[in-house]
């Protein structure tokens, strides 16, 4: 992982108030295998109403101030280091 995606998880690691292991996050390459992630682990806390569409919103606002990309850029398929060019 470089700079660009560990900044990344520590930034969704914040707005979630979750913990995302280093072994776990090497395999997060997708958008959709972030949401997933961190839906499975909101719910695994116990958090109150986990909405999967919500959690995919407040990722595009994280993701694309943290890598400075376009919200359209974004798709569950989107990986992060080939097609949106994070380190």
């Amino acid at each position: 992982m470089g700079l660009d995606t560990v900044e990344l998880i520590i930034a969704v690691e914040r707005n979630f108030d979750i913990s995302i292991r280093d072994d776990a996050a090497s395999g997060l390459d997708t958008v959709g295998k972030l949401r997933d992630f961190v839906v499975i682990e909101l719910n695994r806390l116990q958090r109150p109403r986990v909405n999967s569409d919500i959690v995919l919103d407040q990722l595009r606002t994280i993701i694309c101030a943290q890598l400075g990309v376009r919200p359209e850029q974004l798709h569950l398929t989107t990986r992060f280091v080939q097609d949106l060019g994070a380190d």
